[in-house]
């Protein structure tokens, strides 16, 4: 309500014209600087900047702009800096920021130190010691790029094994459709020789064996992304900040949640709720998951920011990555396929018929659909997808965006035009992954990717993105890359496919509003618009195109309010952590507060269940610890959250490995899942624990050792 009022206000004072200082006190008057507009098809600047209540007041004269001076208006002399709308971005993981600031970089240079497997074992080893983490818990990495591993010599179990006997290592692949596991971290997961490989998976064997040899990549790798340890509470909202914090240090003010499943969406939301927020975050739910997201989150609430969260739509994936060689294409790589197999297209991540069944569902919902296809296989197979979809009828407008869009073929183009589907390009692949593209796809289509000069004058709009986690969150590069198109090694990648500095710009803020269905308020810096604002130390339009890159962001602004560097008076505090969705919620009344810190730490076996003794040979046990639940049902491992609120306990939901195993077992586990979901109290007396349910024990437990 607030946006649309101050929409509404911004268009009023518009009308109001020259009238518009009268009565008007600005919060911030910004000056002296080459402020950019982003607003038409040249570069137009203003000579000052006003913002009101959080909203672009006016742009135009400096004179009438300090007219609106009052004696708590903040005036800014840019000093000649560039101000400009706060960027948009087109794609990239918003939750895995989260995560990475526990994790160890190891992109490949210069973005990281992953040059070779000895640098990255290196890294890991000195990270560990870094963490002090302790013997059997998950060491994890991120951004292990196999394409530039001198001599072919790649990352295995056995690698991870050797340096890391007593813990369990995960590494993820650059490309976020898989990782590099060692043999604990494959037990953990669940994964083993007897595992078969899903279809649209790959599970790479040791030589002569079945044994997993530590990549997993795509389907295969999903089970293992289901299985990520959830946070607690207060996780949730400090890595939250964290988290945002790279993407505001970027200048970054809209992130994009790129492939949302329920866990995450409850995550983002909790801490949204308790106003953790600095920036505004757009998750699109994945596709598996919609109905179990829309059972929680009704689609009425789509679309609409809650405490600068809001759901965007929904994501399809219809192939891998390039670079790891599961993109889908139309012709066989020249290098075959990441576990050696000939004649190699790579594979869609789902059936055609399935795929067409997904985004005819995505089309009747009636919500925007952002789908990752990167081979021109996968982009074939999404043009007759939407075709089918629409069967004739293109009357009703429907947002679509295509993510990566790598390997668009030019006679594909049209189709997007005559469609009015938006291409979100990758144009940092033309740097960090030109050589690999070359290897796997020969020269002349690897040097047409992400081709961003034929899609505009094509007459599309297209965004551009950092895909982050797989390549760093740096938007100066990013226009960089989109800008000269020159490859690790100093050659020009597809030079016809450059655009100008204001075009590369325009694909992070007016375009890229458009992506989200915001540009009516951001975007670009006009009256009526958020003041969401980013401050750089030079104008990227007046620099030459190889200074690109160096160009810094020196503040971020949201909504009138820096957000990039930290104020010096900090963030205001977050609310306790909420309850969480779908939880249980032990109440005080029914509860021994005491016996909280009783149970924790402590290993409780189950001992009856429903009135009934257990007798099996390895009963489920129940663990808490440093706000984490973690249960052992015989079978399989369900892990979850819980957090110390002010007059209860609250229990977050169990995630489970989904494993199968004998009947009886599966039947009791079953049955123990299903009564702790609906516990309202426990209590605790020495070596025994008691869950309750109106007073009632439904399972009692002894302390183990």
């Amino acid at each position: 309500m607030q946006r649309v009022l101050a929409v509404v206000l911004g268009c009023f004072f518009a009308v109001l014209g020259s009238s518009r200082a009268s009565g008007q006190v600005a919060d911030a008057i910004y000056h002296n600087g080459s402020i950019l507009t982003m607003a038409g098809d040249e570069p137009t600047y203003a000579e000052a900047l006003v913002v009101k209540d959080g909203v672009i007041l006016f742009v135009g004269e400096k004179n009438r702009a300090l007219a609106m001076k009052g004696d708590s208006t903040k005036v800014v002399d840019l000093g000649g800096k560039a101000l400009l709308p706060g960027f948009l971005d087109g794609h990239s993981h918003y939750i895995n920021s989260l995560l990475v600031a526990n994790q160890c970089k190891l992109y490949a240079p210069p973005s990281g130190p992953g040059k070779d497997v000895p640098t990255i074992i290196a890294e890991l080893k000195k990270f560990a010691k870094e963490r002090k983490i302790p013997k059997g818990q998950l060491i994890m990495g991120y951004g292990y790029d196999d394409t530039v591993m001198p001599n072919g010599r790649l990352l295995n179990r056995d690698d991870l094994d050797r340096a890391f006997p007593d813990n369990p290592v995960r590494i993820d692949h650059v490309s976020m459709h898989g990782g590099v596991l060692n043999s604990l971290a494959l037990a953990k997961y669940g994964i083993s020789a007897d595992t078969e490989t899903p279809p649209g998976g790959i599970i790479v064997r040791k030589p002569g064996t079945r044994e997993p040899w530590g990549l997993i990549m795509e389907t295969a790798f999903l089970p293992v992304f289901e299985q990520t340890e959830p946070m607690t509470a207060q996780q949730e909202i400090d890595w939250t900040r964290a988290g945002q914090m790279l993407y505001a240090e970027a200048g970054v003010t809209t992130a994009h949640e790129g492939a949302t499943h329920l866990p995450q969406i409850q995550t983002i939301k909790r801490a949204s709720e308790a106003g953790a927020n600095l920036i505004d975050v757009v998750a699109y739910p994945f596709i598996t998951d919609v109905d179990r997201i829309l059972a929680e989150i009704p689609k009425r609430s789509w679309g609409k920011y809650d405490q600068r969260f809001k759901i965007g739509g929904v994501k399809i994936t219809l192939d891998g990555s390039p670079q790891g060689r599961t993109a889908f294409f139309t012709t066989p790589y020249l290098t075959g396929g990441p576990g050696g197999e000939k004649d190699w297209n790579g594979e869609p991540t789902f059936p055609e018929d399935l795929a067409n069944q997904m985004v005819k569902k995505v089309y009747d919902m009636q919500v925007p659909l952002i789908l990752h296809c990167n081979g021109d296989a996968a982009i074939d197979m999404f043009l007759n997808a939407y075709e089918l979809a629409r069967d004739g009828d293109y009357k009703r407008p429907w947002n679509v965006t295509t993510i990566h869009t790598q390997f668009l073929r030019k006679d594909q183009i049209p189709k997007f035009v005559e469609y009015k589907v938006r291409p979100s390009f990758y144009t940092l692949h033309t740097y960090y992954f030109a050589d690999a593209h070359i290897t796997n796809r020969g020269e002349l289509q690897a040097r047409y990717i992400s081709p961003m000069r034929d899609a505009i004058d094509a007459g599309l709009r297209p965004s551009n993105h950092t895909d982050f986690v797989v390549a760093p969150l740096d938007q100066m590069f990013m226009l960089w890359s989109a800008v000269n198109r020159i490859s690790r090694d100093g050659e020009k990648v597809g030079e016809d496919q450059c655009v100008t500095a204001y075009e590369g710009l325009k694909t992070m803020t007016e375009w890229a509003a458009e992506q989200y269905g915001e540009q009516d308020l951001k975007g670009t810096l006009e009256v009526g618009k958020l003041a969401d604002l980013v401050i750089l130390d030079q104008d990227p339009v007046k620099v030459e195109p190889m200074a690109i890159k160096d160009i810094r962001v020196i503040q971020t602004i949201k909504e009138g309010a820096t957000v990039f560097p930290m104020p010096a008076a900090g963030f205001a505090q977050p609310k306790a952590p909420v309850q969480f969705n779908s939880s249980v919620s032990w109440r005080r009344h029914v509860c021994d507060m005491a016996g909280v810190n009783t149970a924790a730490g402590k290993t409780w076996s189950l001992t009856t269940l429903n009135g009934k003794k257990i007798a099996a040979t390895k009963p489920p046990t129940m663990k808490f610890s440093k706000g984490r639940l973690a249960v052992f049902g015989g079978i399989n491992r369900l892990t979850g959250s819980y957090a110390l609120l002010d007059d209860r306990v609250v229990m977050g939901e169990l995630a489970s490995t989904r494993m199968a195993g004998p009947a009886e077992l599966m039947k009791l586990e079953s049955e123990f899942a299903k009564t702790l979901a609906l516990v309202d109290g426990f209590h605790v007396h020495q070596d025994e624990l008691a869950l309750l349910r109106q007073g009632n024990p439904v399972a009692t437990f002894r302390a183990g050792e």
